[in-house]
């Protein structure tokens, strides 16, 4: 099965800067982020907003539509593992 994973680094996401570490830690699992229409395999991207700023930041994995919120590098971590263990 083909994911997408969204990494929202929008204004609430990253406040304070929360969602950089996130970020490079995709970069390092997955590489740079990438256009669906240019993806061949699982692939990853960046979203301005999800709309669940509250509970932030958030990654969505499509196409199950699994929301992870309040993601710590840990978190991520953990969701990356399982969808690649």
């Amino acid at each position: 099965m083909t994911r997408r994973i969204v990494l929202c680094m929008g204004a609430y996401c990253n406040h304070g800067g929360d969602a950089e570490p996130l970020h490079d830690i995709m970069v390092e699992a997955l590489g740079q982020p990438c256009p669906a229409f240019m993806a061949r395999g699982d692939h990853w991207e960046i979203a301005n907003c999800l709309s669940m700023c509250g509970a932030g930041p958030n990654l969505v994995i499509y196409p199950e539509d699994r929301a992870i919120n309040g993601l710590t590098p840990e978190s991520l971590r953990a969701a990356l593992n399982d969808l690649h263990g």
